[in-house]
């Protein structure tokens, strides 16, 4: 009886947080009735439908070339039209349930739990999917959760098996995930450890060894890497606001879990952490989106602090979570940006005559 009230909490704690989420920072629903080119709300999903009808094809934009695992889901499932765009919000739910799950084993409060999860629910790990349709960013970030916290013993294998085939940033954020999953448990940092990253190899070696017979995605890949290095030097000045926009009120918690690591990992976990957020600049200029990548140590500063001090956890994580659903938050690609309205503005400019 108790796992099923449990359960039932859950649930209901993850719907709230999502709907509380959508109500604050709704999507451009007037944009969403059709195919707008040049928008941020569909660009990527015409890219993303495209390869539901065909997963191999390479006449797509090379971010997405190697991005196969979701249009092949699609594909076998014979998703018809643009119902494949459901992919991305059951990735949303599941992402936004897993951390409910995750601060409920950390602390079993409500307001932790409400708190933590609405926190994780108002960065762009879920406002970017929810407003631009085909991004299915939050499966990336189940999946470098599942390697942060996950319990299970296959947790880590199989995020590394599948999560590249939905975005390379899995591969980014894995190091600095590894090194809090070894932080998280109490074990160290050492290199036999680090073995566990072998995992990717099957990804690398298959994707190498389908680059040699796909010159044409090679030379994409190529040309994609030698146009974006170039926008570095205007992005970095965005960077900070960027970022900010990106995680808010989660600063705090990423603030709280550097400090508090223990100064003779302190070294190593600060410089993979600014290696994970460097990489991204350099290779995704959507600064608000990519810093996402975080998220592992938005939970362990989080974590790290209910233990610490397990008494006023709940009230101050509560806090963080309604501060940030009302600091107000915008997206930021390249040298554009897109402030996030709420819902009742959304509805009006849906329902407005055209």
């Amino acid at each position: 009886m108790n796992a099923t009230v449990n359960r039932q909490r859950l649930l209901l704690i993850t719907a709230a947080c999502l709907a509380l989420s959508v109500i604050f920072f709704a999507p451009r629903l007037w944009l969403m009735r059709q195919y707008v080119p040049g928008s941020f709300q569909w660009d990527r999903a015409h890219t993303f439908l495209l390869q539901c009808a065909e997963p191999l094809r390479r006449d797509i934009e090379p971010a997405m070339q190697w991005r196969l695992l979701p249009p092949l889901v699609a594909h076998a499932l014979h998703l018809p039209g643009n119902t494949p765009l459901v992919l991305p919000w059951l990735g949303i739910i599941a992402a936004t349930g897993y951390a409910a799950v995750l601060f409920r084993r950390r602390l079993d409060d409500w307001r932790f739990v409400a708190g933590g999860t609405l926190l994780f629910a108002t960065t762009s790990a879920v406002l970017v999917p929810v407003g631009w349709l085909g991004m299915n960013d939050a499966w990336v970030w189940l999946g470098l959760l599942a390697v942060s916290f996950g319990q299970a013993r296959w947790a880590l294998p199989l995020a590394c098996l599948l999560c590249p085939w939905i975005d390379e940033r899995f591969i980014i954020g894995f190091p600095l995930a590894w090194l809090v999953s070894r932080h998280e448990r109490g074990l160290g940092w050492s290199w036999p450890a680090a073995r566990q990253g072998l995992w990717l190899l099957p990804y690398a070696a298959l994707r190498l060894g389908l680059a040699r017979h796909d010159a044409a995605a090679s030379a994409a890949t190529r040309d994609f890497l030698a146009g974006q290095l170039p926008q570095i030097t205007l992005l970095i000045p965005l960077a900070p606001l960027g970022w900010w926009m990106g995680l808010r009120a989660a600063w705090v918690a990423v603030a709280y879990a550097v400090r508090n690591t223990p100064p003779a990992r302190r070294l190593l976990g600060g410089t993979v952490l600014l290696a994970t957020a460097g990489i991204t600049l350099a290779l995704a200029a959507d600064l608000s989106r990519s810093i996402a990548i975080l998220m592992p140590v938005v939970f362990l500063g989080c974590f790290e602090y209910a233990r610490r001090s397990p008494a006023q956890a709940p009230r101050v994580l509560l806090a963080l979570g309604v501060a940030n659903l009302v600091i107000p938050a915008a997206h930021l690609t390249y040298v554009k940006i897109d402030p996030i309205s709420p819902l009742p503005i959304e509805l009006l400019r849906f329902l407005r005559p055209a």
